[in-house]
């Protein structure tokens, strides 16, 4: 009988060497700010789409918010922002489009947006693809614009 317990255990000892599988993590619920974040960018389709330059103006921080991009980083003031959208140097998109957003919490009060999005020119001039980051941040009541990249994919350059 001890030849056979002996056996068993020499025949179970490689198994047993070897870890475990790692159990599947549940999922993890999302966060209640990605829910909200996700309704401001369905928010800023519609009102980039419908051209309401208020609405627009009005998703950025207060404070002012960053665009950086295509090597260039900057800082601009609320009220600047409002008269961008508000004056002839900004036209509505003829089609627009978030292509596969991804949204990261990093905290109770902000998001990460990472994605694309799709910029109908108009007059037949097609679509343009950029690559999108924002950092959304409350303030007040409301989520607000505080970074903000819009990129095109750069040139290739022949060498």
């Amino acid at each position: 009988m001890r030849h056979i317990a002996l056996l068993a255990l020499a025949l179970a000892a490689p198994a047993l060497a070897q870890p475990a599988p790692a159990p599947r993590a549940p999922a993890r619920a999302e966060a209640p700010i990605v829910a909200e974040a996700r309704a401001f960018m369905a928010a800023y389709a519609r009102d980039l789409l419908a051209g309401d330059r208020a609405a627009i103006a009005a998703r950025y921080d207060r404070r002012g918010a960053w665009r950086v991009g295509g090597g260039q980083k900057t800082f601009e003031r609320w009220t600047d922002i409002r008269d961008h959208y508000a004056g002839p140097d900004w036209t509505p998109p003829a089609r627009f489009a978030w292509i596969d957003l991804d949204y990261e919490a990093v905290g109770p009060n902000a998001v990460v947006v990472v994605g694309l999005f799709g910029w109908g020119i108009g007059g037949g001039g097609g679509t343009v693809i950029l690559s999108y980051t924002a950092l959304l941040v409350r303030q007040g009541r409301a989520l607000r614009i505080r970074l903000e990249d819009e990129s095109r994919a750069p040139i290739p350059v022949a060498h």
